[in-house]
């Protein structure tokens, strides 16, 4: 990259730099797990500024990567666990596939947003991956359906469509804890 290129980047996106930490931590569930991933994504929006178009919103582009390089990440750290068992002990094939791959249903671990309670920490994490994305970021990190459509590079239809039916499992989830007096402000915008 060329010193006009670096000091554009610079300019535009080391400024986002502690927002991406806030999603990361809220994606991660850890703070060093959440500074390693931010890392790797200014290194990609580095790598790749010279795609990115000038005058359109960097927040939302940088954001994009980093949801891609967690989901990238969680997916590549979930296939050497499953290898690393299976060849330690070859008797055990079925190491690698999930519990809930054999039931069809399939889960990239979880997220434990700060400041939320563990009733839902669970219903967050029992939520499909690109569900769980779209309610961190439209729901817990404020972003707008448009601004979230951008950074998991889906139509804005999809973004409404996953949050309805994310926050619908959440309230079917969370019933009983609701009764109990729990409430939560995401699943009542729904």
């Amino acid at each position: 990259m060329d010193g006009t290129g670096r000091t554009a980047f610079e300019a535009e996106a080391l400024p986002q730099a502690d927002a991406l930490y806030g999603t990361a931590v809220r994606l991660t569930g850890s703070r060093a797990d959440a500074d390693d991933l931010v890392q790797e994504a200014m290194v990609r929006a580095y790598l790749n500024w010279d795609k990115f178009a000038s005058g359109t919103n960097c927040r939302a582009w940088l954001t994009r990567i980093l949801v891609n390089a967690f989901i990238n990440g969680h997916r590549r750290r979930a296939r050497e666990k499953r290898l690393l068992d299976c060849t330690t002990d070859p008797t055990r094939e079925e190491a690698l596939f999930t519990t809930e791959q054999r039931r069809g249903r399939l889960s990239d671990g979880g997220i434990v947003p700060e400041g939320l309670d563990d009733d839902l920490h669970a219903a967050l994490d029992a939520l499909p991956r690109d569900f769980r994305a779209v309610v961190v970021l439209v729901d817990i990190e404020e972003q707008s359906y448009q601004e979230a459509a951008r950074a998991l590079g889906c139509p804005v239809g999809t973004i409404m469509s996953r949050l309805h039916r994310a926050r619908a499992r959440l309230r079917r989830q969370l019933a009983p804890s609701e009764r109990a007096g729990l409430t939560l402000a995401a699943t009542s915008a729904a």
